[in-house]
């Protein structure tokens, strides 16, 4: 018996170390596959307002002094989320896609775009400071960057998927499906 427990844990052993060694182009692909099935999904009802915005907040998420209705800085965990609305775009915009890859010196990993609705969003990976992922997420006018640690990268991708989709704006530039 004590053999077969230590081939049950050997083998344990090496199934968790082989799925923490995915690369980080494979854990950028993962995130984006399951932004996109946010994407796809029903948008969020928001809970939170901000002068002309309102969105969803996650639990545990809290908003930063200084924030206004266009820049909103979020924060859980010691990790620093900003969510860019820009009124002046409908939800058909492609300006924070194309941006991203107007910066040359940015090294991207890995980018997704999706379409529903004639609203189109993407989500994508550049390499960061240090051992840290820049992730962005977009629907239309809004997005939300972060930089990730490379275990959390699936996880903050679908968080900030839901978080734009759930931007309403009341000028009703940034249109809701």
């Amino acid at each position: 018996m004590g053999k077969g427990l230590r081939l049950i844990a050997g083998f344990t052993l090496a199934a968790l170390l082989a799925g923490c060694s995915a690369t980080i182009e494979e854990r950028a692909a993962e995130g984006i596959e399951v932004a996109g099935k946010a994407f796809e999904d029903k948008a969020k009802n928001p809970n939170t307002e901000i002068g002309n915005a309102s969105f969803y907040k996650p639990f545990g998420f809290e908003i930063q002094e200084g924030s206004d209705e266009q820049n909103i800085v979020l924060e859980k965990g010691g990790d620093t989320y900003v969510l860019f609305i820009n009124p002046n775009e409908g939800k058909e915009s492609r300006l924070f896609y194309d941006l991203l890859y107007a910066d040359p010196s940015k090294e991207i990993l890995e980018t997704g775009t999706f379409e529903r609705h004639n609203t189109f969003g993407f989500a994508g990976a550049a390499v960061g400071a240090g051992e840290r992922v820049e992730l962005v997420a977009g629907s239309g006018g809004r997005k939300i960057t972060t930089l990730s640690e490379e275990g959390e990268v699936r996880k903050n991708l679908k968080t900030m998927m839901e978080i734009v989709r759930s931007v309403e704006y009341d000028d009703g530039a940034v249109a809701k499906e």
